[in-house]
């Protein structure tokens, strides 16, 4: 009797979970793993991790692809490439997009223009806005409903105006809605009216607008401050009245406030809160934003808080926001920045920078194959045909090299923006391989998988009905 052919061997590398680590060979067959151990002698192809370490296929669960409607910024096939660059096997893509996908039939022409540019798999939001559209987005697959619980001070982009659920009768009917249907409430909190008033009461009409005086107002919590932990606090109450499960989006961008809220929330009051904590603003300083200026990211008002918000399980999920702009657009940010967006990336990059927060003693290989890969995946519902690294799951791996080094610099980025937020950071970890249901999308920084192979992953309330 012949012996097995597996299609993929991994051999002599170090797999990681959110339990530790052990080195050991893994075998793929079709898009599954199929054997964890040793001794598998006959493979299709063979990848010699000797001195790597094997994470869960990383997930990043906050992009903004700008399609359709503004594809000149970003469309799903550059920023999946990027994604693949950076190592990331699966991502979910936000709902700020013209139209926006707050409609069964703006939702379904969303998947049909996007399904064969994915170089790696990925999700959609549905966009919560209306009420009654709710069970139809979830039975069309939506991987959660994302709720902009907030609009631009000055109505920009991409803070779609008709998207800002201000009013917290619609915001609870959103919940009740979402809850019925089981998915998650992901929700960008805010008190607009109140950081309207303080920022022109204090910078615009005074004609400070530059972009040292935005970071300034963002220091004082005006921008993206406490009104984000006003409004988290009347939705964490409204959230419980409804018992939708709700997904805060932004922590560490928020004041300590949010911290400690949403801590009460999970463990005292029993609720079911999940909070995403953004790590652009714990690895943004305030010398890479006097550099790259309209293009960075806020930082953290405590760091300090962020990081311990991992140890306390307050932070269910980690990412590296991917909001990208062109520079014609971010540019007049150096005059005036409260009337752009900011151009923020994360897509190429979020793999190796929480690789270097490794080396800094911030996370460990671990917490990574935890909050980036094993947690999303039960989160959303894919768990554990996603997210982990065992018999019978999908053979989605990143595959790194913790010696390695990288700077980041324009020029290297395969997002359609032609910029990074990180120009000139260096980083020392960098993925090798990115591996989608045992096929190769990504090896030693060159991608080499197809526009279309990325499969759309349901939400669990279209699977269930």
């Amino acid at each position: 009797m012949s012996e097995l052919v597996y299609d993929l061997i991994i051999s002599g590398g170090t797999y990681w979970t959110s339990s530790g680590s052990c080195k050991a060979d893994i075998a793929v067959l079709g898009d599954k793993i199929v054997a964890i151990g040793t001794a598998f002698p006959h493979a299709k192809k063979r990848i010699d991790a000797r001195g790597l370490d094997i994470l869960p296929g990383i997930w990043h669960v906050h992009c903004h692809f700008r399609e359709p409607g503004h594809s000149y910024k970003e469309d799903f096939e550059s920023g999946t490439r990027a994604a693949a660059a950076g190592g990331v096997a699966v991502c979910i893509d936000m709902t700020n997009n013209t139209p926006h996908p707050t409609t069964l039939e703006d939702f379904e022409a969303k998947k049909a223009l996007v399904a064969p540019k994915a170089h790696i798999d990925y999700a959609l939001y549905g966009g919560g806005l209306y009420p009654q559209t709710v069970d139809q987005l979830a039975k069309a697959g939506a991987i959660g409903i994302k709720i902009f619980n907030t609009r631009h001070i000055k109505e920009v982009y991409p803070y779609i105006s008709e998207l800002g659920v201000l009013d917290h009768g619609i915001l609870y009917e959103l919940y009740e809605a979402t809850r019925d249907t089981g998915l998650r409430a992901s929700v960008h909190h805010d008190d607009p009216e109140w950081c309207k008033r303080m920022t022109f009461r204090d910078y615009i009409e005074k004609g400070r607008t530059d972009a040292v005086s935005y970071h300034e107002s963002f220091a004082k919590g005006y921008m993206y401050g406490h009104g984000m932990v006003a409004g988290l606090a009347s939705s964490l109450y409204y959230a419980r009245v409804a018992g939708v499960k709700l997904h805060v989006l932004h922590l560490g961008v928020m004041p300590v406030g949010a911290y400690e809220m949403i801590r009460h929330a999970k463990f005292d009051l029993g609720q079911e809160v999940t909070a995403e904590l953004e790590l652009g603003s714990m690895f943004m300083t305030r010398e890479q934003m006097r550099k790259v200026g309209p293009n960075s990211y806020n930082w953290a008002h405590s760091p300090e808080d962020g990081w311990n918000s991992i140890e306390s399980g307050v932070a269910d999920v980690i990412v590296l926001e991917h909001a990208p702009h062109t520079f014609e657009e971010t540019k007049p940010g150096w005059e005036d920045m409260f009337s752009i967006p900011l151009g923020m990336t994360g897509a190429q990059e979020f793999v190796p920078m929480m690789l270097n927060a490794v080396h800094n003693g911030k996370l460990t290989l671990s917490k990574i194959a935890t909050l980036a890969a094993e947690r999303p995946a039960q989160l959303y519902g894919q768990y554990p045909k996603k997210g982990v690294i065992q018999v019978g799951s999908d053979a989605d791996f990143t595959i790194v090299d913790m010696n390695a080094e990288i700077v980041f610099r324009k020029e290297d980025m395969f997002s359609k923006a032609g910029h990074t937020s990180w120009e000139g950071m260096k980083a020392k970890g960098v993925p090798q391989h990115t591996i989608v249901r045992g096929q190769s999308v990504m090896e030693h920084g060159r991608v080499i998988g197809s526009p279309g192979y990325g499969m759309f992953i349901t939400g669990k309330a279209a699977t269930q009905r």
